[in-house]
């Protein structure tokens, strides 16, 4: 029998769309002194060739804008795991890299996998049709935990909001410990699956993307570890990374991931906004789960993301 994630453990770490709603401990505004350090950022980032590959947390003094990293840094590992700082919409994209950047290391490490930032556009391919992340992509990306490569976990998701939608990509959020839980009452048979491990097809830059790497890159949907349940979690990636090794999903699994899907998309389970240029958002990327809508871009206005990835 599976050694599921004790309850009371579980419970501490869980919340509801409602829960999110009645608090405002996850929502945050830049110090009300912003515009000196800021320009202290961009006084020195203009001496730089290449400032996103040259900061430091030592480079520029940003005291205000680190007392609220770690006020983020605190929700995120003893709170909800979600974080939303309200931005200006004022400043360059050049700019709001930067700070979005400095405020990431004043977390951890950046995990440069994709580079330090990489941006989140159409780029007008299919994610289906060539082993490319979805969010290169307009298309829903379902309701998923980041990287798909079992050696790279990041600990904290940052996505940053350069220019918003005209129409669609709303952000959702979930917490892995509610729908844990959900399952627990409603499907304890079937959450014991989500236990065991699971292949992964490999897209991340620089993986070996032969049978070999795949049947290796292959670890479960829910863990109890240290005292701490984590989830990761991209459906896609798990079909097809069976299909490419020829070990198909039996039907109890898909009924599995079906359930579990279910309760991912659960309107109680999700956190829905609309994040504006220059709003930032930081997740625990091993107990909270993120999605966005498919969205519209014209040619006047494209959607712009970046991400970082911290350890």
């Amino acid at each position: 029998m599976t050694n599921l994630a004790p309850s009371e453990v579980v419970q501490a770490q869980a919340w509801t769309a409602n829960d999110m709603t009645a608090t405002s401990n996850w929502k945050f505004l830049w110090p009300s002194n912003w515009k000196s350090e800021v320009e202290a950022l961009e006084s020195w980032a203009k001496q730089q060739n290449n400032p996103i590959e040259n900061l430091t947390q030592e480079s520029v003094a940003t005291p205000e804008f680190d007392q609220l990293a770690n006020q983020i840094q605190h929700e995120i590992e003893h709170g909800s795991g979600v974080t939303w700082i309200h931005g200006e919409e004022s400043l360059s994209k050049s700019t709001l890299n930067l700070l979005f950047l400095k405020l990431s290391l004043a977390m951890g490490n950046t995990i440069d996998t994709y580079g330090r930032l990489y941006g989140i556009l159409d780029t007008g391919k299919d994610y289906t049709s060539e082993a490319i992340p979805v969010s290169q992509t307009n298309a829903p990306t379902g309701v998923h935990t980041d990287s798909s490569q079992r050696t790279v976990q990041p600990k904290i998701l940052g996505l940053c909001c350069l220019t918003p939608a005209v129409e669609g990509g709303k952000s959702k959020i979930v917490s892995a410990a509610q729908v844990h839980e959900n399952l627990r009452k409603t499907a304890p048979q079937k959450l014991e699956i989500l236990y065991n491990n699971y292949i992964r097809d490999l897209v991340t830059p620089g993986s070996d993307k032969n049978i070999k790497s795949i049947l290796e890159n292959c670890f479960p949907i829910f863990e109890y570890s240290n005292e701490k349940l984590s989830i990761r979690y991209m459906r896609y990636w798990i079909e097809k990374g069976h299909q490419r090794v020829n070990q198909p999903l039996s039907k109890e699994v898909l009924k599995a991931l079906d359930i579990l899907d279910k309760e991912l998309n659960s309107a109680e389970n999700t956190l829905s906004f609309y994040m504006n240029s220059g709003d930032m958002v930081f997740v625990d990327n091993t107990k909270v789960l993120h999605d966005r809508d498919g969205f519209i871009d014209t040619p006047d206005q494209k959607r712009v993301y970046t991400r970082v990835w911290i350890d």
